[in-house]
């Protein structure tokens, strides 16, 4: 088994993160470290690229919309070598857009036709605006009460993150997203390169 430090700005990629995990199935968390927004990881990611001389640290944060595309990001954060252990990835440009890139199984969570779905998620300038749209189309009302504002003072809904976890945990298939998101894609492969023991 090979552990890592996870470091992730929220509970949905922390989810992400445990799901890629089991993905794999010889990957588990050691440790947590939520930091709640992109400022700490920016701040921090230096210090992880030194501990990751010594563990396996991975980190995920969102693209937005800072920059043009992730390299230069990651170029901003850290320019210097990157640690052979530490796996800092970007979600282009939210980690919404992973998983609205498995379109068949947030069609059916979401009770929506998937030809509503972008076909390129990666693409979406704002994911999580377009994740509360689908909300608003669907059929199920527990779903357009959880995703979708209250009031013009949120910017989602009450239970959000809470069904986005469970759509994660319960129904989120890597194989099928990573067809539909390239940087979730190289998220993967570039785990798939750390050498283990069948």
């Amino acid at each position: 088994m090979i552990y890592f430090t996870s470091v992730y700005e929220d509970a949905i990629t922390h989810q992400v993160m445990l799901k890629i995990f089991d993905y794999f199935g010889y990957f588990s968390e050691y440790r947590a470290i939520p930091c709640n927004g992109k400022g700490k990881i920016k701040k921090r990611i230096k210090a992880y690229n030194v501990a990751a001389k010594y563990e396996y640290y991975f980190v995920i944060t969102d693209l937005d919309n800072e920059y043009e595309c992730a390299p230069l990001l990651i170029n901003d954060w850290l320019p210097e070598l990157q640690s052979k252990q530490l796996f800092f990835r970007v979600a282009v440009r939210e980690v919404e857009s992973w998983l609205m890139a498995d379109r068949e199984n947030f069609a059916a969570f979401f009770s929506i036709n998937k030809k509503q779905i972008p076909l390129e998620p990666d693409n979406e300038v704002d994911p999580k605006r377009t994740v509360i749209s689908l909300a608003k189309r669907s059929r199920k009302r527990e779903i357009k009460e959880a995703i979708i504002p209250i009031d013009d003072y949120t910017s989602i809904g009450p239970e959000y993150n809470t069904k986005l976890q469970c759509f994660v945990h319960d129904f989120w298939d890597i194989n099928s997203a990573r067809k539909n998101s390239l940087s979730l894609d190289k998220a993967i492969k570039s785990l798939e390169k750390i050498p283990h023991k069948k």
